[in-house]
């Protein structure tokens, strides 16, 4: 009884949360794992506590982040119910493989495998001292390594300062060879906001990746709610695709206007035809309204909306 107590008093904070979970789970688990919280910066220095559950036979292991189960424990869900989920997390995501990292020192093996994603700049500054990055707008790029798909998701590792240094390239060959692979390993994947809403509820039948299946400017006339989103094919980390060359210009001379665009996420942007988009600044603070109370801190990409020009092939704010 007095161990109860002494749980449920601890928990109340996340730090206390954490540590209950962490015991309970060790024990369950027994000796031959190693269950430590670590916090972990996230996207717009956006702070998380994580479980990690490391066992011996690999160097692999899942991250479980824990703020989204304490909120549901201050919401009424017992211990016992939390910790059987995020064990099932881990044995769904775990792996018996070890990871070689001695490939990761030669750049040959790596350069296929440069992707980049696109981030914050000022929400990010502390993180971009760390890692190599170009400033475009508001916005920076910066680099990962992609390591395929764990599921449905894609696993990859941040490209630091020092694995340019120990690599030997330069930001410029970094650049080119992300600029290149990103396109061919993410993809994108372009759904009227109609498709998106279907998708949500179940339909497989949302989105595609062929200019072709664009929406001519007739379609546009037509459609009385003309958004479009995009994104790449795992949705995650997608917003990036608006730097995809001739892309959105291939969209613009289909849809004979400029592009507003809405930066969703980092995840997405929305796609408005500038011809129906009206006052830009009323959707700028319709953008700012959203990330304040609807997008997860880690997930808001920019406060700004952006234009692409048909004349000039460029994005400006």
């Amino acid at each position: 009884m007095q161990g109860t107590n002494f749980k449920e008093r601890d928990c109340m904070s996340l730090k206390g949360f954490c540590t209950c979970i962490r015991m309970d789970i060790q024990k369950k688990l027994g000796s031959g794992f190693q269950v430590e919280v670590r916090e972990v910066t996230k996207n717009n220095d956006t702070k998380l506590e994580s479980l990690i559950i490391m066992g011996q036979e690999t160097n692999m292991h899942p991250t479980i982040y824990m703020d989204d189960f304490y909120d549901r424990y201050r919401r009424g869900e017992s211990l016992e119910t939390i910790e059987d989920r995020i064990l099932q997390i881990y044995q769904d995501h775990r792996t018996e493989e070890k990871f070689d990292i001695t490939f990761f020192s030669e750049w040959k093996t790596m350069k296929d495998r440069v992707i980049y994603k696109l981030v914050n700049f000022d929400r990010n500054r502390e993180l971009l001292k760390k890692v190599p990055h170009r400033k475009i707008l508001d916005l920076a790029v910066v680099y990962e390594f992609f390591l395929g798909m764990d599921g449905k998701c894609g696993a990859s590792i941040l490209v630091h300062n020092e694995h340019m240094e120990t690599w030997g390239v330069t930001a410029d060959e970094l650049y080119a060879a992300a600029f290149s692979n990103t396109p061919k390993l993410m993809g994108y994947n372009f759904s009227s906001m109609k498709e998106v809403m279907l998708e949500i509820m179940g339909s497989e039948d949302a989105g595609c990746e062929g200019i072709e299946n664009l929406p001519s400017r007739e379609d546009l006339e037509r459609d009385t709610f003309p958004l479009y989103v995009l994104t790449n094919r795992i949705k995650i980390h997608g917003a990036g695709c608006i730097l995809y060359k001739n892309l959105l210009m291939e969209i613009v001379e289909k849809w004979g206007c400029n592009i507003c665009i809405i930066p969703s996420s980092i995840h997405e942007t929305i796609l408005i035809p500038m011809s129906v988009a009206g006052n830009c600044e009323a959707i700028s603070q319709m953008v700012r309204e959203v990330n304040q109370t609807q997008v997860s801190p880690e997930e808001i990409l920019s406060d700004h909306v952006y234009q692409f020009s048909r004349k000039t092939g460029e994005i400006i704010m």
